[in-house]
């Protein structure tokens, strides 16, 4: 029977995921304090942080840093579950690489988590009825990290995208937590038709790079989408596929996001 817990540790409360992610952000504050950049220890909350971090990435002329701080503020202010969302979403990052230790060099230089946390104020902006700043931000992100998120995208927790240059997530993609997206991957819709039209990934799921998902389909938990692959119809939990279009190669009982293994066994018929 396939094992179907990801962590060893059981689901955290509502109490203990908060004090998860401020135990994170407590440790990123004491390590910025050492690390040779003495400005960042003005910021006198995680929320300034990220919205200062943000805000210089993506400032420009027209919207300048003076105007985006203070934005990213008030809406890392109001919508606290980000903050949760961005400290799960930072541990990920550093401890998916057991060569990269504490939580600066994936904050300051790892464009896949901020690109998620830019994505995560555009949704707010984009649910709260302001899209066309939910579309500039959208934009702003394409241009200066090369990942594409559409800020109605629906995605989850300790979602990883290593390195995701190149990525493209459409307008009712619906991704959830513990996901890993590697460079030059779409997930992309089919036909003009209304309603859902982009694909779900559940839970576990490794996809490689230079991967095309297309159509409203589901990735159940647990796969793998080897390298290359352009899927277009549904993937069982916990099996593996691979090639153009994606066939079935094998299934297997463990969680491919833990090993980060894309490689297969050598099969002559993919192309």
């Amino acid at each position: 029977m396939v094992n179907t817990m990801l962590f060893a540790q059981p689901a955290r409360t509502d109490g203990q995921t908060d004090t998860f992610a401020h135990t994170v952000w407590r440790k990123l504050c004491h390590e910025l304090q050492a690390a040779p950049a003495p400005l960042w220890a003005e910021h006198s909350t995680p929320q300034s942080l990220l919205a200062r971090l943000l805000a210089e990435k993506l400032a420009e002329p027209i919207i300048p840093f003076a105007s985006l701080h203070p934005l990213f503020c008030q809406i890392l202010q109001q919508s606290p579950a980000i903050m949760v969302a961005a400290a799960q979403d930072l541990h990920a990052y550093a401890t998916m690489d057991p060569a990269r230790e504490g939580y600066v060099a994936p904050f300051l230089h790892l464009k896949g988590f901020q690109a998620m946390q830019a994505y995560r104020i555009a949704h707010v902006l984009w649910r709260n009825g302001q899209r066309l700043s939910a579309l500039h931000l959208q934009s702003r992100v394409s241009e200066v990290m090369g990942i594409d998120i559409h800020p109605a995208a629906v995605l989850g927790h300790r979602l990883v995208l290593a390195p995701g240059y190149g990525l493209v997530i459409g307008e009712t993609a619906l991704v959830e937590n513990d996901v890993v997206l590697m460079s030059d991957i779409t997930l992309g819709g089919t036909g003009k038709q209304a309603g859902r039209r982009h694909p779900t990934l559940r839970r576990g799921v490794l996809v490689g790079p230079g991967t095309q998902i297309l159509g409203a389909i589901e990735i159940g938990e647990g796969a793998k989408i080897g390298a290359g692959a352009v899927v277009v119809k549904p993937v069982s939990p916990f099996t593996a596929v691979a090639g153009n279009p994606a066939r079935y190669v094998n299934s297997h009982t463990h969680w491919p996001v833990l090993t980060m293994d894309l490689s297969f066994p050598a099969i002559d018929y993919l192309l």
